[in-house]
């Protein structure tokens, strides 16, 4: 998006914004990588999308600069409704194949699978390497079913949004994700939608659900209560840090996980610890 915006804002001619764009983009591509290896410090791998915070924070720096020249970029909501019936099916047809071709591949059983869910999924969890091709494609079936299950039960809406949010929790869940520990994210999201003001079936919160087990190592280590709490909290920072960047990071459920575990970790731990932390600068 932020290379789109130099191109069409119509602040320049074309002649100038392509190739500004182009340098822009360079710039942006060689810069995430090592700021992505140094931001992990932040949230101590307890953020899964931790190069989604890293383009929450290049998004920062680079739309305060525009602001400052007097540029504000404009956000859009693209939602579309009514494909539940045929995506449906689709997804279910795709991740039932998934966890089939894994049962074959793990011997015709779900043998080991509990040992899967033991990992907390803390960055680094590579589960191909630590359990077996089969087994973590079990895992991809099952939490794909639970995804996509998860949106149709609150009456939400299988769309391009909310479909990439369930590739992603797909995809993630040969890397750290497992029902273990999203479930509790989502039940968290799910007591905010009740005791806050928006409903569980809003097109944020159903993305603050799915992206949001991005903090799913949470719950994974510390346990399902401090997992509803983080999804508790991630469905309220979300909603208000896409301002930051202006939109400019597609990966805004990244950068709002980054800041809410970067926040709950230290006292996750201080709690579980009951020590007070001791200042070693004086």
């Amino acid at each position: 998006p932020a290379i789109s915006e130099i191109v069409f804002s119509n602040h320049f001619p074309l002649f100038i914004s392509i190739p500004f764009a182009i340098v822009i983009g360079l710039l942006l591509g060689f810069i995430i990588a090592p700021l992505g290896a140094s931001l992990i410090n932040v949230h101590k791998g307890f953020n899964l999308y931790n190069i989604g915070f890293s383009a929450g924070m290049v998004g920062l720096v680079f739309v305060s600069i525009f602001r400052s020249f007097g540029y504000v970029p404009k956000t859009q909501l693209i939602w579309t409704s009514g494909n539940n019936s045929s995506l449906g099916i689709f997804l279910y047809s795709l991740f039932i194949i998934i966890l089939g071709l894994g049962y074959f591949m793990n011997e015709k059983s779900f043998k080991n699978y509990p040992n899967l869910l033991k990992h907390s999924g803390q960055l680094m969890s590579d589960f191909i390497q630590l359990e077996g091709f089969g087994l973590s494609l079990i895992n991809m079936g099952i939490c794909g079913i639970l995804a996509t299950s998860y949106i149709l039960l609150i009456d939400g809406q299988l769309n391009g949004p909310t479909i990439s949010g369930i590739y992603t929790i797909a995809g993630f869940s040969l890397f750290g994700k497992h029902p273990k520990n999203i479930l509790p994210i989502f039940f968290g999201v799910l007591i905010g939608s009740l005791l806050k003001v928006f409903y569980i079936n809003d097109p944020g919160i159903q993305l603050a659900a799915l992206f949001g087990t991005a903090l799913a190592p949470i719950a994974g280590k510390y346990g399902w209560i401090w997992g509803i709490v983080a999804g508790f909290v991630h469905s309220s920072v979300v909603l208000n840090v896409g301002y930051l960047h202006g939109g400019l990071n597609l990966y805004n459920n990244g950068f709002a996980a980054g800041l809410s575990a970067a926040v709950l970790i230290p006292i996750i731990e201080l709690l579980k610890s009951g020590r007070l932390p001791v200042d070693k600068t004086k």
